[in-house]
């Protein structure tokens, strides 16, 4: 008989282990799930330059302060950087972090000094 109290003992406390790890589970998913939408849905949107030759101009005048610019994401100092209005300029990284994330333009070049 204490055999069996035992059986029963085990399979409770592994029922109850089994169901308290399903619903922390559950928790984390919902608020991993919530933490996504936070924010406000945002729909990632790549858009070709509105205006090229000044894309180019700045590029090529970071370019000749002795930079080197590149289209592929890098930590950089120097951001090429076109707004919505179709300005371009030469930003810090944080100003075109803070610009892109907000909508006001988009990242076009990543821009630093050459390493030696």
């Amino acid at each position: 008989m204490a055999t069996l109290q035992q059986v029963a003992l085990w399979i409770r406390r592994g029922t109850w282990s089994v169901l308290a790890v399903g619903v922390v589970l559950a928790l984390a998913l919902l608020m991993f799930d919530a933490g996504r939408h936070t924010g406000g849905d945002r729909e990632l949107t790549v858009t070709p330059t509105v205006r090229p030759d000044l894309v180019a101009r700045a590029v090529a005048d970071v370019e000749a302060q002795g930079m080197s610019c590149t289209a592929t994401p890098t930590l950089t100092s120097s951001i090429v950087f076109e707004w919505l209005d179709g300005t371009v300029g030469v930003v810090t990284f944080d100003e075109a972090l803070s610009g892109a994330r907000a909508g006001t333009g988009w990242v076009r070049w990543y821009c630093d000094a050459p390493v030696r």
